[in-house]
């Protein structure tokens, strides 16, 4: 069986799916400490109003996916491309923050899509079971939307200092994501941009509020409840789907449920509440 995911999906595809998940997936778990440091979770009754509305929202998600696929997808895509240019941007406000993340969040999502559409379509297809015209006409659009703010992004790099760095990063990104196979430019970049640059950032603000033994403690909770999760859900899509079909959805349907809490959580409330920090 293993030999025929291999063969099927290819060695470096199923390494960077491990990635995904070993390397990557465990930046979310660090939201019960935020939780904790944003003081909802300091009395039992309110830790688990936090897991419950988690867990519920998380469910919600994958309700979705499985009665609009399409929709959903389009969606995480969406979102995707808001969390990661949020996470990247490093304007502190103002029009030029959309600009940085619409360009920082939209290339990872528009590039890799567009720099390998017959990889990538094989991807959605094991996503939604189907067709996916409607999914490339929204990434279509998409496009267009990040061509024009990588255009602002370039023009103002060119008058301003700040910002030349961050447009170089976003020219190796573009570079790795045509060079290499989708998986795995997705994989190097969410494990070594977008989890690096979120935990550092994190643990900036509650290692000095919080005990790292409680930090911890809290991370490992959440990594091996996700990743029981994760084996629980394989095991049951592999009953109805092949195994190719069930590694994809079982990772890109669990990270879009995970991504919705985790992105309100970290881009809402813990964003703002840096802010105010920052300014008070």
């Amino acid at each position: 069986m293993i030999e025929g995911v291999i063969a099927s999906l290819g060695l470096a595809n199923l390494l960077a799916l491990g990635s995904v998940v070993l390397i990557g997936l465990p930046h979310g778990a660090f939201d019960g400490a935020i939780a904790g440091y944003l003081g909802y979770t300091a009395r039992p009754q309110w830790l688990l109003r936090f897991l419950g509305l988690y867990l519920l929202l998380a469910a919600a998600v994958v309700m979705i996916w499985m009665y609009f696929p399409v929709a959903a997808l389009i969606g995480f895509l969406a979102i995707s491309m808001i969390h990661f240019g949020l996470g990247d941007a490093s304007a502190a406000k103002g029009w030029f923050r959309k600009v940085q993340a619409v360009s920082h969040g939209g290339i990872v999502v528009v590039a890799i899509s567009q720099g390998h559409k017959q990889d990538v379509d094989q991807i959605f297809s094991y996503l939604v079971g189907g067709e996916t015209g409607v999914v490339w006409t929204a990434i279509d659009v998409m496009s267009v939307v990040v061509a024009v703010a990588l255009i602002v992004y370039a023009w103002q790099a060119l008058w301003d200092s700040r910002w030349r760095i961050g447009l170089l990063e976003l020219v190796a990104l573009l570079s790795l994501f045509l060079l290499v196979p989708p998986l795995v430019g997705f994989a190097i970049y969410f494990c070594c941009v977008h989890s690096a640059r979120h935990l550092l950032s994190v643990w900036r603000s509650i290692n000095r509020e919080m005990p790292r033994k409680s930090i911890y403690f809290q991370a490992t909770f959440f990594t091996l409840a996700s990743w029981a999760a994760g084996a629980v859900a394989l095991y049951y899509c592999m009953i109805n789907m092949s195994m190719e079909s069930a590694i994809m959805q079982v990772v890109f349907i669990g990270l879009a449920a995970l991504t919705v809490p985790h992105m309100l959580l970290v881009d809402g409330m813990f964003r703002r509440h840096a802010v105010r920090s920052a300014q008070g």
